[in-house]
């Protein structure tokens, strides 16, 4: 046999094996559905006899930790239920009543959750749109005690509210701070969804410094954004760091992603809620604002990105009555450096509701200062700080 019809033989040889092969391979799938890995006998193997691989268990000290939380904040959280003002009555009223129906719509139910921060007092923290519109408030707590609250005070710019119930000696939750808070740190959630009292969900801080456009129209700034479940229910509630601190306040979701969630960092939070319950009202500069990018501020001919850019100016509040217009930057009240947007919201709240403060910005490349009173945060906020 010559050279070349050899190995024209063995071509043919390897096609028709792989023909082979081929098919025995496509009557496995057909036969089976799937690929089976193969034993060492080369026969397919069993579902049965493949190794298990152990579930990975959790550090035993982070279960511990995990449990410590538990045992100490769970009984500060607690559940509330509001009962909301029916809607305004409608003409067509009338045709139901003339028709023998009822007119008197029933009262509207809603729910979350809340953190008692003062035992003494009753003071609970919670968010302003859990009990938003409520003729009544209910808190209930852990160990089956509960109790009307009055509404002290809301904010609506940064979603905290301050009730108060007439109970003492009440658990309280213990306020941490997210100043020294790494981003993926472990954070547990416990709260109320639907109702499920003391539900406790685990994840991390995936991000800080967040802002999202609420369902009023307020921008919420300086949100923890965590992947730690929240649910409807959920709000008002605590989120925990591994040393059982209060870390946050959960408040939003996007409904139509999967972990994100976000919540008010408990600096603000702890900050407005000592302003509600010294005084009742939360001060107002009448700005929507955001921190500078760097690219701007060499635009505007600025030395640095300090400073808060002001984007919209609320027609007739205290900045517009001051003097103060869209694309000032603001770079101090009084004596307070203003570092970048969050650091206006900071020292805004350090002063009470009318107090008249000096407010220094830069415009086309001057510095200009303005005399500005503070006003009260109203209740339905045109959108700004």
């Amino acid at each position: 046999m010559s050279r070349s019809a050899a190995i024209a033989l063995a071509v043919i040889a390897g096609i028709i094996g792989g023909l082979l092969g081929a098919a025995v391979l496509l009557v496995g799938i057909q036969r089976t559905g799937r690929l089976l890995p193969q034993a060492a006998s080369g026969r397919p193997a069993s579902v049965s006899s493949l190794p298990a691989l152990p579930a990975p268990l959790p550090a035993e000290e982070s279960q511990t930790a995990i449990t410590a939380i538990v045992a100490r904040v769970g009984s500060a959280v607690v559940n509330i239920n509001t009962t909301l003002r029916p809607p305004p009555k409608q003409p067509t009223d009338v045709l139901r009543q003339l028709m023998g129906l009822p007119t008197e719509p029933f009262p509207r139910q809603g729910q979350g959750s809340g953190i008692i921060i003062d035992g003494e007092h009753g003071y609970v923290l919670t968010n302003a749109h859990v009990v938003r519109g409520a003729d009544r408030v209910e808190v209930a707590l852990a160990d089956g005690r509960s109790f009307e609250a009055r509404v002290v005070g809301a904010d609506p710019l940064s979603e905290i509210t301050v009730v108060q119930i007439p109970g003492d000696d009440l658990p309280v939750a213990p306020l941490g701070t997210t100043r020294n808070l790494p981003i993926g740190s472990w954070v547990v959630a416990i709260g109320n969804p639907f109702g499920l009292e003391n539900s406790i969900t685990v994840g991390v801080i995936s991000a800080k410094d967040r802002h999202i456009t609420g369902p009023n129209g307020v921008v919420l700034q300086e949100l923890l954004q965590t992947d730690a479940s929240i649910n409807p229910g959920n709000s008002g509630g605590a989120l925990i760091d591994l040393q059982g601190n209060v870390v946050g306040i959960p408040t939003a979701i996007i409904p139509y992603a999967q972990g994100m969630g976000f919540a008010v960092p408990i600096d603000v939070a702890r900050q407005v809620a000592e302003r509600l319950i010294a005084t009742g009202r939360m001060p107002w500069l009448g700005v929507g604002h955001r921190s500078l990018l760097p690219e701007e501020a060499e635009k505007l001919d600025l030395p640095d990105a300090g400073g808060s850019l002001v984007a919209s100016v609320v027609s007739g509040g205290p900045a517009d009555r001051a003097g103060l217009r869209a694309g000032d930057v603001i770079v101090r009240v009084e004596d307070h450096e203003v570092a970048d947007a969050a650091a206006l919201g900071s020292i805004v709240r350090s002063y009470d509701a009318g107090t008249r403060v000096r407010v220094v910005v830069r415009r086309g490349g001057d510095e200009r200062t303005f005399d500005a009173t503070l006003g009260e945060v109203p209740q339905e906020v045109p959108g700004a700080r």
